[in-house]
C-alpha cells in the first residue's frame, strides 16, 4: 500500500492526476482513460531527465510530446502503462535506498547487477523493468549480487 501512495507522488499526486489512485483498480482506470502530461512532467522533474529520455521512456517521440504538452492533453494509454512503470520503479528505488536523491541517483548509474547498464534505460521494456525490480528487492533483503 505504501507503494502505491508513492507512485502517485512520483506522478506529482492528486494536483496533476485529479484523483489519488488507491488501488491496483484505481490505477487501472486511470491508465486507461491517459494520465495528464503534466504527470509526466512530474516525473521528469523527480527523475532529472531531458524530453529525449523521457520519451524514450514512454516510447513516444520528443514531437510527440511537446504537442501534448502544449495541448495540455493526456498520454494514450500505452504511454500512461509505461509512465507507471517507471513511476513505480523510481518509487521502489526511494523505498528501498530510503533516500529520493540517493534512489534517483541509482537509477542513472551503471549497476553490476544489470550488466553494467543503467536501471533507467532498462525501464523502456517489461522485461528490464523485471530485472531492476528484482535487483531491487535482492539489495533490499541483503543479496547484491
Amino acid at each position: 500500500m505504501l507503494l502505491i501512495a508513492a507512485i502517485a507522488e512520483v506522478l506529482g499526486g492528486k494536483k496533476t492526476l485529479g484523483s489519488k489512485p488507491k488501488t491496483a483498480a484505481d490505477w487501472q482506470e486511470v491508465i486507461e482513460q491517459g494520465m495528464p502530461v503534466t504527470s509526466a512532467e512530474a516525473l521528469k522533474g523527480s527523475l532529472a531527465v531531458p524530453d529525449s529520455v523521457l520519451a524514450e521512456l514512454l516510447g513516444v517521440s520528443e514531437k510527440t510530446l511537446s504537442r501534448a504538452r502544449a495541448a495540455k492533453g493526456r498520454l494514450d494509454p500505452v504511454a500512461s502503462d509505461r509512465l507507471f512503470r517507471v513511476a513505480r520503479v523510481g518509487a521502489l528505488a526511494i523505498d528501498v535506498l530510503e533516500d529520493e536523491r540517493r534512489g534517483i541517483s541509482w537509477l542513472k548509474r551503471p549497476q553490476i547487477g544489470l550488466g553494467g547498464r543503467t536501471p533507467l534505460s532498462l525501464l523502456t521494456t517489461d522485461v528490464g523493468r523485471d530485472q531492476v525490480e528484482k535487483l531491487l528487492l535482492r539489495i533490499e533483503h541483503g543479496v547484491y549480487t
